[in-house]
């Protein structure tokens, strides 16, 4: 087996390679993001990123759901990301110090937003919701996607989340 065909290698992407146009078809497209520039204001890096990153994305920019409704599916996926999946993101509460073995004994402020979402949450409405905002699957057909309206409405609720703001 030559070198080339090792199994485990990482591919790499050449600077200024863009996307191509089977990718520029999926998740809404591609939108490139300026990441660096140089002295004489010439782009030195930029990167293609998709412009629908979960289905909360596209409910929203399709008009399924309303702005509110998203920014509580996309707090409800932070948190499950966090304290069910452990993916590291950027927690929304603060963080707490000291030692390993105290922080391990505390919950963390993304299981205690997950405990209070399913407390008020309906069975079915937790089902639907942790499917679509944490592991990114649509909802389908009409009476889920109104079960998952009640649970962001709800949800919005808990969270005091309201308007655009």
């Amino acid at each position: 087996m030559s070198k080339r065909y090792r199994k485990g290698r990482i591919l790499t992407v050449r600077i200024g390679e863009t996307s191509t146009p089977e990718r520029r078809r999926h998740n809404g497209g591609v939108k490139a993001e300026i990441v660096d520039r140089d002295i004489s204001d010439q782009i030195l890096i930029k990167r293609y990123k998709a412009v629908w990153e979960c289905p909360l994305d596209t409910y929203l920019e399709r008009n399924v759901i309303s702005a509110p409704e998203h920014k509580a599916g996309l707090k409800f996926r932070h948190a499950y990301f966090r304290a069910v999946l452990g993916i590291r993101v950027d927690d929304l509460g603060t963080g707490c110090r000291g030692d390993v073995e105290i922080t391990a004994l505390m919950p963390i402020h993304s299981e205690r937003l997950l405990n209070d979402a399913f407390a008020v949450l309906s069975p079915k409405q937790k089902a639907i919701v942790i499917d679509v905002c944490g592991h990114d699957e649509v909802a389908g057909d009409t009476p889920r996607m109104k079960t998952l309206h009640r649970g962001l409405e709800k949800l919005c609720d808990l969270w005091k989340i309201s308007g655009l703001a």
